[in-house]
């Protein structure tokens, strides 16, 4: 019990010296040798390096280290630029938010009825290709951009567009072809020539697995016996203007820099790009806050690779995280804000199962609310986190008042009890946060 206690007070007494390079570092350096973080990390105060460092392997095969230098896929941190092509266009007169889908694909189903607004924000109700099970087997082959959309374009629509918020791959890809028509131009020209050698990126762009990269790093994944492995490969045709980039952590610094100063658009392009609409989601970007500090930010996944990058406009503060080895950028990154911002965080270790009276579970059993619902219950002896239409994940005990989720999530949920076991308050953390639970 004294373990956990200092693990989790550790956190607050370094944060009162206000060292953050020392804490950032602190945290990092136990998501790696605890998680087994593979990538590259900056954080940016006001122009200032708070923290750059690298960790792990970009060649396991030829042990070559990841650098500051590495350049990674950065998966769906991509759909931002991809809506700067898209207001850049806008800007240009070559084409309206308000187009139909129709306009540019004739045959598309429910065509005119789906505008470039909703392609943007997600919610066109289009169903997103990486959802379908019938992808994942082609997802190596280089498709044609007319194969890709028909393995979408005739599929029921997940609801009537504009109504709702669902995320979708496919209608970032369509507004790849878009742009592409409305341009004249193949995409990733008009991406390198109008925004990414306007922003001054210098090791951006879209990727080719035919290509040669200097400094490219491998993506790897582990199998079910816990041993390294190449990630699945992907052809770059399939992510497109939804996901097949790649970049380094400067350069994504540079970017939001570049972004956020309308370098690449008008003030009033920005605002539309940065305007919550629903879900809280932007053009190719959320827009919320971490407690109540304004945040906007994307994270990224493709096979192999993971990342995330936030910027907080109202501290001038940029976080950006990449690993080529599926880690957790999201929570990382989350972590390193909260660190910025002096809230709690825990650093990473492992927790171990005690042995408790299982009684004490009938205390905890009941309906919580978080960000979400948390159904906890019992069975077998045993506490679960129920959700309908998923399946029962167990929470083990670290204590009496604190369990971890058996799924290796790095989650946990925690108590805090009187001297007669009554329940004060409830807590969840993960993701590089602590939310408190309120019992229904």
């Amino acid at each position: 019990m004294k373990k956990i206690i200092i693990l989790l007070l550790l956190p607050m007494a370094l944060t009162a010296q206000k060292n953050y390079s020392k804490l950032l570092d602190a945290y990092v350096q136990a998501e790696f040798k605890v998680k087994e973080f593979n990538g590259t990390v900056l954080v940016m105060q006001k122009g200032k390096a708070m923290y750059k460092k690298s960790f792990g392997l970009a060649d396991r095969e030829w042990n070559v280290a990841n650098t500051n230098e590495t350049k990674y896929r950065i998966g769906s941190v991509t759909k931002q630029f991809t809506a700067v092509c898209i207001l850049q266009l806008a800007e240009q007169g070559k084409l309206n938010l308000d187009d139909k889908l129709s306009k540019y694909i004739a045959d598309y189903p429910k065509g005119d009825s789906i505008t470039i607004h909703m392609l943007l924000n997600h919610t066109s109700g289009i169903k997103n290709y990486t959802d379908l099970p019938e992808f994942w087997p082609k997802a190596i082959l280089p498709l044609s951009k007319d194969s890709m959309i028909a393995l979408f374009k005739n599929k029921p629509l997940d609801f009537s567009p504009g109504s709702k918020w669902n995320y979708s791959n496919s209608g970032y890809f369509l507004l790849g072809v878009i742009a592409e028509k409305a341009s004249g131009k193949n995409f990733s020209e008009y991406l390198l020539k109008n925004v990414i050698e306007k922003a001054g990126l210098k090791n951006t762009a879209m990727d080719n697995i035919d290509s040669v990269l200097l400094y490219r790093a491998k993506g790897y994944a582990k199998n079910r016996q816990g041993a390294w492995e190449h990630a699945m490969p992907i052809s770059m045709e399939g992510p497109y203007s939804a996901g097949a980039m790649f970049s380094t952590v400067d350069d994504l610094y540079n970017w939001t820099k570049a972004l956020h100063s309308n370098q690449l658009l008008s003030a009033a392009s920005t605002q539309k790009m940065m305007t919550p609409y629903k879900n809280n989601y932007g053009y190719g970007i959320g827009i919320d806050s971490l407690k109540t500090h304004k945040q906007v930010s994307h994270n990224g996944g493709i096979p192999g690779f993971v990342s995330y990058l936030s910027y907080f406009p109202d501290n001038d503060i940029c976080v950006a995280v990449i690993s080529n080895n599926s880690s957790n950028a999201t929570s990382l990154g989350r972590a390193l804000s909260s660190i910025m911002f002096d809230l709690p965080v825990q650093i990473p270790y492992i927790p171990k199962e005690v042995k408790i009276d299982i009684t004490l579970l009938d205390n905890y059993v009941g309906k919580y609310i978080a960000t979400g619902p948390i159904d906890l219950i019992k069975k077998d002896g045993k506490l679960y986190r129920h959700r309908d239409g998923a399946p029962d994940i167990e929470l083990k005990p670290e204590s009496n008042t604190r369990f971890f989720y058996a799924d290796n999530s790095d989650r946990f949920i925690e108590f805090e009890i009187d001297k007669a076991g009554k329940i004060i308050k409830s807590w969840f953390i993960g993701n590089g946060d602590k939310i408190e639970m309120k019992k229904q």
